[in-house]
């Protein structure tokens, strides 16, 4: 008969000693101390980041320190949490061949199906989402994470009972680029509690017992209550002073400043976020001094990531790609939802990142896809305070639905390009689209363009297609804008208040570091003034405009009105379609991503199937 499953309660306790007891737990089973374990935790108001994530990127740090939040590190990998007393952890920790087989990823999918079974036992209508998080009717109530070490598999969740999305927005710097309200709105949205509903807040011991039920009849396991060991504690209490109650290991991670020799890049999988930073030496930067390997991703053994940086440190640059390989080939590791291949392309990408030099001011880009001498050429322009990790995976989408190249690159001031500096020109838009632009594409060679820009970048695509027509075939812009409104200054308004106040500095940080401070200065310093009342210039380059134009626009956009795309169309009659999108603020590509890219691909495609396209600027 098989010996019961031992299930403790280690209580109300602060982020690092939980972590602390979480490798205790994995020693303890490792060295044959203690049986399979079920334990249920509780965390004093405290930020967690996943083992591979930049701290400085997803928590604010002053704001915790302010309101008594413990920061900690995890050691699994995943995305950053806020944690309080309205939320219950539970865990396993057991021999890795007792649910019937050792891929990651199936075990992850059989435990979430078990938790998922105790929770509508206890009335929540629950189910597993791949790759590893548990819903209510397409909303999240428990994200789940783990790993093997050794002989031992170690599985965590954290079920939302109670669940403030206010507190987690001023605590994490969520990755999303719009305003702090619509952040809230959409935690509210993305997540569901316990208590929400079964209209109550159920006590411990009914939750224990139904996840506990869950476990017994899907995973077989046969549970009896007990108590942690005096072992474990003085364990946990160790490895607590040792390592992971030091800000050493919190703070084990921080992205480096961009300079010359730093190429950056990042990639968006449905397993996750990686981001590659590589410092580079020697003659011609032809060699990897550092690597950091950064992300939301799960693998197993955590340590994989850390090996890999440094079996790449002192690599030739052009053999990066097939060292990555070679690595993996040679380890044994889990990787959830993500492939070998996919380090091997984050890694390349960065050592393929571009250097421009335009208007005096270095540049930093990326190139995806068909080159330009075989495909036109999609060229990705962002908003103010945007940059290329804001694009997300919007580019990678594009070029596979059309087939054609991109550029993506990070305009003066944002992400990896150089920094602005004072004083900071009024007419920056007609600046850029002028004599940054064509400095930049003539570099790139792509001399056969579809312009894709938002909001600024949009502006700036328009004044250059009018400026440049043999070089453009077509124009897609999103959120676009020729005059300032006055919701537009009541828009940054709120902005400057949630940058002062709120948490807007801090998300821009996570994308252009000690940047965003100078980047929103001008942005507030431009459009608040007096000259901005009076426009920015652009009509009569826009009216000159010769290619089609796919305008798109929200419905609820908190900047601009209907007005900007009236006057657009009036500028170009005859050559413009617009779709004003519902329910859609200014971030079409993130708050309306699928009709936003059905767009954009079905209007580059016409682009490519009109017989004369090879001319740019003709008139369709």
């Amino acid at each position: 008969m098989r010996t019961p499953d031992r299930v403790i309660d280690t209580g109300i306790r602060g982020a690092r000693a939980n972590v602390a007891f979480d490798q205790a737990l994995i020693e303890a089973r490792n060295a044959g101390k203690i049986p399979d374990t079920i334990r249920f935790l509780r965390f004093r108001p405290s930020a967690l980041v996943g083992l591979h994530q930049i701290l400085a990127h997803e928590v604010r740090l002053d704001y915790c320190r302010q309101a008594g939040i413990e920061v900690g590190r995890r050691i699994t990998g995943g995305g950053g949490l806020y944690l309080d007393e309205g939320q219950i952890g539970w865990e396993l920790v057991m021999d890795r061949r007792r649910l019937g087989t050792t891929d990651l990823a199936e075990i992850a999918a059989r435990i979430c199906r078990a938790a998922a079974c105790g929770l509508r036992q206890l009335g929540v209508p629950a189910e597993f989402r791949p790759r590893n998080d548990i819903e209510v009717n397409g909303r999240k109530i428990s994200g789940t994470g783990g790993f093997f070490d050794g002989n031992t598999l170690f599985y965590q969740g954290t079920l939302l009972v109670d669940f403030d999305p206010a507190r987690m927005i001023e605590v994490l710097k969520v990755p999303v680029e719009k305003l702090a309200k619509r952040d809230l709105d959409d935690a509210r949205r993305r997540v569901i509690t316990v208590r929400e509903v079964l209209g109550r807040t159920p006590s411990l011991d009914e939750v224990y017992a139904a996840l506990l039920a869950g476990f017994r009849e899907e995973l077989g396991i046969t549970p009896q209550w007990g108590s942690a060991s005096e072992y474990e504690e003085d364990l946990a209490t160790a490895l607590y002073e040792r390592e992971f109650g030091t800000d050493e290991f919190v703070h084990l991670l921080d992205a480096p400043e961009a300079d010359d020799a730093l190429v950056s890049a990042t990639l968006v999988r449905r397993g996750g976020t990686l981001r590659a930073d590589l410092r580079l030496e020697g003659p011609g930067l032809s060699r990897i001094r550092e690597v950091l390997l950064t992300g939301d991703f799960f693998v197993t053994p955590p340590r994989t990531i850390f090996d890999l940086e440094a079996a790449l440190r002192g690599r030739g640059t052009a053999e990066a790609g097939s060292a990555v390989e070679g690595f993996f080939a040679a380890i044994e590791c889990d990787l959830v939802a993500l492939t070998p291949a996919d380090f091997r392309e984050v890694v390349e990408r960065a050592l393929r990142q571009l250097t421009l030099r335009a208007d005096g001011h270095v540049l930093r880009g990326h190139w995806r896809g068909p080159s330009a001498a075989r495909a036109p050429s999609l060229v990705f322009l962002h908003d103010a305070l945007g940059s290329t990790r804001m694009w997300g995976d919007f580019p990678d989408h594009v070029v596979r639905a059309t087939g054609c190249g991109a550029l993506i690159y990070d305009r003066w001031g944002s992400g990896d390009s150089e920094p602005l500096v004072r004083p900071y020109r009024r007419d920056y838009l007609l600046r850029e689209a002028l004599h940054v632009l064509p400095e930049v594409l003539d570099q790139a060679k792509a001399h056969d363009a579809i312009l894709i820009g938002q909001s600024d970048g949009a502006s700036i695509a328009l004044a250059f297609a009018g400026a440049r027509p043999e070089s453009v075939r077509g124009v897609v812009a999103i959120s676009p804008h020729l005059f300032r409104e006055a919701r537009t200054a009541d828009a940054i308004r709120a902005q400057i208040s949630d940058f002062d106040h709120g948490d807007l500095k801090a998300r821009l940080e996570r994308h252009h570091g000690r940047k965003a401070e100078t980047l929103f200065e001008r942005l507030v310093e431009v459009w608040t003034s007096e000259e901005a009342a009076a426009g920015w210039g652009l009509e009569p380059y826009v009216a000159r405009i010769r290619c089609p134009v796919l305008a798109i626009q929200g419905e609820n956009d908190e900047f601009f009105s209907e007005k900007q795309l009236e006057a657009l169309r009036a500028c170009v009659p005859g050559r413009m379609n617009a779709l004003r999108i519902t329910e859609c603020g200014h971030y079409p590509t993130i708050q309306a991503r699928g009709a936003t890219l059905a767009a954009v691909g079905e209007f580059v495609r016409s682009l490519l199937r009109t017989s004369d396209a090879h001319a740019p600027g003709t008139r369709i």
